[in-house]
């Protein structure tokens, strides 16, 4: 089977690129699979069996299907609203985003693995005069730290132990305003020591889900038993995109992860054992306090990276893929 990758984009800053293209070409490689990746629409070889279009070229999937009538076109990454019908199938990180593309019959998940963490020695943690929380993504999820869990990390600042909040992002120059907590700060490229700035911390966070009762004031008091609506309820906003991958990374280290509402945490919880969730300000705060225990941050990090090694293993989700995208030729 000959497998055609491609790109617009080859850029490694671009996780859509690294994890779903460069990392799943070659571990389609390493399971004995013709596979490569093209950056010009004419170098795609006309006898390849599948095609698969990354996020920076889906949208040229009709000149793709011109010139390859009889490949299986995939695509990764794509908008909610862009249907196409030369499109055979879709390539999503989550049940979340898996949900959302309704409008595809078939819809395969496949991890965001990064295979350049496999293999690297898990963090042994230790006593330290700071208590170290390192994030790590796209800017605009920093926003999400507020209220609740910027509270949360005030309160244990004052309370149990200072805090040193370590960021790494793609742009270290955005000026961190809403939900920025009043404590140290520092600012990291991906460009940095990753690892070393990763491993450098003592828990992870992974906002993905904002309280929408910031922007729709007063919406609890929407309450009625005949539709169970309750003035408990959660009120959640969350990317249709959502996924757990940077999770899996401090997985990978050896960082302990505090995980808030988003579905897709909740897999690898389940998994673990350790059930740290948080969403509110006094959850959070339960959560940063129960790990500022250097002792239970070394259980939970062995007990994370065996999870993450048995059952988030590339190989193993790249031949699952191979299956499903072989039923969904079948079915052509």
């Amino acid at each position: 089977m000959k497998i055609s990758f491609y790109t617009k984009n080859p850029s490694e800053k671009s996780g859509s690129y690294r994890i779903w293209v460069k990392d799943l070409n070659q571990t389609f490689c390493d399971i004995k699979y013709d596979s490569k990746i093209y950056t010009k629409i004419n170098k795609i070889p006309s006898d390849s069996d599948i095609i698969i279009l990354c996020k920076s070229a889906y949208k040229e999937v009709d000149n793709v299907k011109i010139l390859n009538k009889n490949a299986l076109i995939g695509a990764i990454n794509i908008d909610k609203n862009f249907i196409n019908k030369n499109i055979d199938f879709v390539i999503v990180g989550s049940l979340e985003e898996y949900t959302s593309m309704s409008e595809y019959e078939n819809v395969f998940i496949y991890p965001l693995i990064e295979r350049k963490f496999q293999d690297i020695k898990r963090k042994i943690h230790s006593n330290k005069e700071y208590f170290s929380i390192c994030f790590h993504g796209h800017y605009p999820h920093l926003f999400k730290f507020e209220p609740f869990l910027k509270k949360a990390i005030e309160s244990f600042d004052k309370k149990i132990k200072k805090v040193k909040i370590k960021i790494i992002t793609g742009n270290p120059d955005f000026k961190w305003k809403v939900g920025a907590p009043n404590v140290e700060i520092e600012m990291h490229d991906y460009n940095d020591d990753f690892i070393r700035i990763v491993q450098s911390c003592d828990v992870g966070i992974v906002p993905n889900v904002s309280d929408i009762r910031l922007f729709v004031k007063d919406i609890e008091k929407l309450t009625s038993v005949d539709y169970g609506l309750y003035d408990s309820d959660y009120f959640l906003r969350m990317k249709n995109k959502t996924n757990a991958g940077r999770a899996y990374v401090f997985y990978q280290l050896g960082i302990p992860v505090i995980h808030d509402l988003s579905p897709s945490s909740f897999e690898l919880m389940c998994k673990t054992g350790y059930n740290i969730c948080g969403h509110d300000e006094k959850s959070y705060f339960r959560e940063l306090k129960k790990l500022s225990s250097e002792e239970l941050r070394n259980k939970i990090a062995i007990k994370n990276k065996n999870v993450f090694e048995k059952y988030y293993n590339p190989v193993d989700h790249a031949k699952k893929l191979i299956e499903n995208i072989k039923e969904a030729k079948w079915k052509k």
